[in-house]
């Protein structure tokens, strides 16, 4: 029987200006034929029924057919956009639907345009999930309209409608996200188990002795474990439109004020084995052809203790693993660093100060991946921030200037350097355009500490940088600079362009220095 992969249906969408990968299966041998916009090629099905075929460059186009011709059947394809195309990864912030966005109602009115198009990979984490539960509203190609924006990625949306209206070429997202995870499960299970130890030593310890393979024969039988829900639960409903307070949640769970949950061990769930989402959810979709990837993970990777430090590592491996499976060396990695943020449901920040390091570190090392900045619009008290247009928007504009090469301010600032001369201090910073500016009275999230001791100052912002007076030279201590480097903070410091100054610290010495 012919088929093509579960990405390709009616009315998808097909990356422009790159060589386009078809692929599916047949009886041995059979010769199968691809047509597209008068390109056509053929194979021949392998010994195992595969087979696949790449297509030389398409040009953009709102309206395509695609034609798969095998020996007696033919598959046809039609309503198809060919544009730029990107994946949606990563956990909740980066799922969370149009359906809960502050900007939905008003933006669900003027939506409708079939050059955004959105496609949801369905999140299944061991072989036989998809058998398991019904999965029937996931892995559908769907149309930015009135009655499909509410399944679009919040994020997702916002990046494509932004690019769609600077580009004039159709936009595709592919959401490949799920909540809760963590970075292991993202890469393949051999580098997991060499990058992230204490991820794979948590699952280990919470399948209680059973082996992998007997859990995941029993995992069916757990509604818990059914990831293709046919409507909005309860739980959902309640939880990601607004945040709710602690005697809210309280009552919604039946807690009595003070009751605690239950201290058992965390029960295995499929979705944190590690590689299991790189094996069933990437690769089910790989080596589609895309454009780019939106990255927006790191907050479960707080959960084990060790496993923050080892984040750079993580995403190095991540972006390796992804950009092997979809064939291109440099496939860029939009990452968005994570913003301020205390507490939510028992979840406490303990170290993403050291995440949104490593985020740093590994988008500075890797000439294909790029920093959003979002350190002013996180929420104390949840992990979910709701406004994801500026999210979208954000990354938009990276994706402008550095793949579109258009001359737009997409760079937050970033720390150049540190002068100290007496009780003066002058940082300075990359990327202020014009001059940064404080929407306030005061730089938020700004300390300066003396030997550990948080002192009083005074400043200005002056050019590219910020002037601090202290109220003494303090000759014999070691003056520390920390922006944004406590669990709750929204910064209030940006460049011309809106974009909010990323985290740093460092250290002044007594004399002039150049850091």
């Amino acid at each position: 029987m012919l088929r093509a992969a579960d990405i390709f249906a009616s009315g998808m969408m097909l990356q422009r200006e790159k060589p386009i990968h078809i692929w599916g299966t047949a009886q041995r041998g059979e010769q199968i034929g691809v047509t597209i916009q008068g390109r056509q090629k053929t194979t021949i099905a392998d010994d195992n029924g595969n087979w696949s075929i790449q297509l030389d460059n398409l040009h953009a186009s709102g309206q395509e057919t695609l034609t798969i011709q095998g020996a007696d059947e033919v598959l046809v394809f039609e309503e198809i956009a060919v544009g730029d195309l990107y994946i949606a990864a990563g956990q909740s912030n980066m799922e969370f639907w149009m359906r809960y966005e502050p900007h939905y109602k008003k933006e669900r009115e003027k939506c409708d345009n079939p050059g955004i198009r959105f496609y949801d990979v369905p999140k299944l984490a061991y072989v036989g999930q998809e058998e398991d539960f019904d999965y029937s509203r996931m892995g559908i190609w769907r149309k930015a309209s009135k009655e499909e924006l509410q399944f679009f990625s919040a994020v997702g949306y916002y990046f494509a409608r932004q690019l769609e209206k600077e580009l004039s070429v159709p936009i595709g997202i592919i959401g490949c996200n799920w909540g809760g995870t963590r970075s292991g499960a993202w890469m393949t299970k051999e580098h997991a188990e060499i990058v992230e130890p204490e991820q794979v030593e948590a699952f280990r310890k919470s399948l209680r002795g059973q082996s992998y393979e007997d859990f995941c024969k029993k995992a069916g039988k757990n509604p818990a474990n059914d990831s293709g829900k046919s409507s909005w639960d309860a739980f959902t409903e309640f939880i990601l439109p607004r945040t709710p307070s602690q005697e809210e949640i309280d009552a919604f769970f039946g807690k009595e004020e003070g009751e605690k949950g239950s201290e058992d061990q965390e029960e295995a769930q499929p979705q944190a084995a590690p590689g299991c989402l790189y094996q069933n959810m990437v690769l089910r979709i790989a080596p589609f052809s895309v454009r780019g990837v939106l990255w927006y993970q790191g907050e479960s990777d707080d959960e084990e203790e060790g496993a923050a430090v080892r984040y750079k590592e993580a995403l190095d491996t991540i972006m390796d693993d992804w950009r092997s499976a979809f064939l291109d060396e440099k496939l860029p990695f939009f990452i968005v660093q994570l913003p301020g943020f205390r507490s939510w449901l028992g979840v406490e920040n303990r170290n993403y100060s050291i995440i949104r390091q490593k985020q740093q570190e590994a988008t500075d090392a890797d000439e294909h991946a790029y920093l959003c900045s979002i350190s002013d619009v996180g929420e104390e008290f949840d992990i979910h921030p709701k406004n994801k247009k500026i999210v979208g928007i954000r990354l938009a504009l990276l994706a402008l200037k550095y793949l579109y090469d258009k001359d737009v301010p997409a760079d937050p600032p970033r720390f150049r350097n540190a002068e100290k001369t007496g009780n003066l201090i002058y940082l300075t910073f990359d990327h202020v355009g014009e001059g940064l500016t404080v929407d306030g009275e005061k730089i938020e999230a700004l300390q300066i500490l003396a030997d550990g001791q948080e002192i009083a100052y005074t400043w200005n912002v002056s050019g590219e940088g910020i002037r601090i007076e202290l109220e003494e030279e303090y000759k014999e201590s070691v003056i520390d600079v920390r922006f944004a480097k406590e669990a709750w903070y929204q910064v209030n410091l940006y460049n011309q362009a809106c974009l909010p100054a990323v985290p740093f610290e460092v250290v002044c010495e007594n004399v002039i220095s150049r850091i």
